[in-house]
């Protein structure tokens, strides 16, 4: 009875060690998980509602055009794109994307390449 309660221990810390080491989670991992995950949504509808905020608590976000058109507002002379991508941390291809609407639309204008100015 001992030798079997000793070869299932070591086998219990054989399997914790093996799922350690490969990072993979335990049932004890998840359950913290979902209660962590219950206690962020009980805060979030429980907010209430502050100066800028709409009814339901949240805040109402920015459009990225709009973060980008701010950037380049705040750079009267203009600005390059280094800079704008600094700013708003998007990556390349989604600000190009944006700096091409926003020219395409007349918001910004294209001073020279690489440099955008507001309109």
């Amino acid at each position: 009875m001992a030798d079997a309660l000793k070869i299932e221990n070591n086998w219990e810390g054989f399997l914790k060690l093996f799922l350690s080491r490969l990072d993979i989670p335990t049932k004890e991992d998840i359950k913290l998980l979902h209660h962590r995950l219950d206690k962020l949504e009980q805060l979030l509808y429980q907010g209430k509602p502050v100066n800028g905020q709409s009814g339901d608590g949240f805040t109402r976000r920015k459009s990225a055009s709009s973060i980008v058109l701010d950037v380049v507002a705040n750079h009267p002379d203009g600005t390059d794109f280094k800079t704008i991508k600094a700013a708003t941390g998007f990556n390349d291809k989604k600000l190009r994307n944006i700096i091409f609407r926003l020219d395409k639309i007349k918001k910004i204008e294209r001073v020279r390449r690489g440099i955008y100015k507001h309109v």
